[in-house]
């Protein structure tokens, strides 16, 4: 917010006459004078914790989405992605998830906080809440591979855990990837003022297997703690690592993979797709 200098208007001649609405304004302060009331004016905001999940940033390249189902993404969206331009289109990196893929090997979740109007509350915890846990997904695989480095994380929450817990992110000696550095809460709380805001960004990771999840915000005021879920538009999150068929080789019964003309095309030996360094 920026301050600025608030000058008064200067009037030669008569003054204009105020807005009608000036003297409803000064007829309600009269009354309330009158009988001793008391306006109070509430902060704008919810009426509980607000908590809302932005998936926009697995749209962007790196980008890739598995499913269990062969069929994925379907023809409409195969035609697409045979398109010149296909591996840099976030729109359709966008159709393809909304499509019902997981993301692959990792999902960005930006949570947007929204404190109450009633009053200051404290976010103390944010946990997953596994709905399912599946094998890899092994039906088909849609990607448009990393280049470089992985992009700074603010958290991890690595599924594959037994009890996921949200870590503190930091970079490796090379910069290269992000790797946990401990529990992000309690070191860290998140207090929001009566309708302030703050975000968190998640990174959910998975290798081993495929999830399904929700998220577990946990607010406290005063003494009261209150969780709220949050979930990816009335779905769970995804998150699926590779189907390892043998060191460095994955197998899917479809696969769509980025080429040097920025098509994302129909590999023809989806079984035995090399070169896959997490395996």
């Amino acid at each position: 917010m920026q301050a600025r200098d608030i000058n008064g208007d200067v009037y030669v001649g008569r003054r204009p006459a105020r807005p009608r609405w000036w003297w409803v304004i000064g007829g309600l302060v009269v009354l309330l004078a009158g009988t001793g009331a008391v306006l109070v004016l509430q902060p704008s905001g919810p009426a509980e914790l607000r908590v809302t999940a932005d998936l926009s940033a697995n749209d962007t390249e790196p980008w890739g989405y598995a499913s269990a189902d062969p069929g994925f993404p379907g023809p409409e969206l195969a035609a697409r992605l045979a398109r010149p331009g296909a591996a840099m289109d976030s729109e359709l990196a966008h159709d393809v998830r909304v499509s019902g893929g997981a993301s692959l090997l990792h999902q960005v979740i930006r949570l947007h906080l929204e404190g109450p109007r009633t009053g200051q509350v404290v976010v103390t915890d944010i946990r997953a809440v596994i709905r399912k846990r599946l094998p890899p997904l092994s039906g088909a695989l849609v990607w448009s591979p990393p280049q470089g480095a992985e992009d700074s994380a603010q958290t991890l929450l690595e599924l594959d855990d037994r009890f996921p817990v949200l870590q503190s992110a930091v970079r490796d000696a090379t910069g290269n990837r992000n790797f946990p550095a401990g529990p992000y809460f309690p070191a860290h709380t998140i207090p929001l003022p009566a309708g302030g805001t703050s975000e968190v960004i998640v990174t959910a990771s998975a290798a081993k297997g495929a999830y399904d999840f929700d998220l577990a915000v946990f607010s406290q005021s005063g003494k009261e703690i209150k969780q709220t879920t949050v979930d990816d538009a009335g779905k769970p999150f995804r998150v699926s690592g590779f189907p390892c068929s043998g060191p460095g080789q994955a197998s899917y019964r479809t696969l769509y993979f980025a080429q040097a003309d920025t098509t994302v095309s129909r590999e023809p030996d989806p079984e035995h797709f090399d070169g896959v360094s997490e395996c």
